[in-house]
């Protein structure tokens, strides 16, 4: 169980060793301030995972977790969203 971070401090360091713990290291993640405006502005609670795309907006999220949380479909999207990009790219 990872307890309610009191400092930004320690909520980087959650946010680290859930990564670890969910074999995503190579994968860059934000952490919302103690104000909590991303997971308003996202509607992240209770805990989900949002892939925001290139264009910063969202294109995917996850049900409602931790349990909500699936790494395959997180893959999948971040697999979608590396070939739209790639698309893009390709056609200018």
């Amino acid at each position: 169980m990872i307890e309610e971070p009191l400092t930004l401090e320690e909520r980087c360091e959650n946010a680290h060793h859930c990564k670890e713990a969910l074999g995503l290291g190579v994968i860059p993640a934000l952490i919302d301030g103690l104000d909590n405006a991303a997971e308003r502005a996202y509607e992240a609670w209770p805990n989900r995972i949002v892939l925001i795309d290139a264009d910063g907006r969202i294109a995917w999220r996850s049900k409602p977790g931790p349990l909500g949380f699936v790494p395959i479909e997180l893959n999948a999207a971040i697999q979608r969203e590396v070939k739209r990009v790639r698309a893009l790219t390709e056609n200018r």
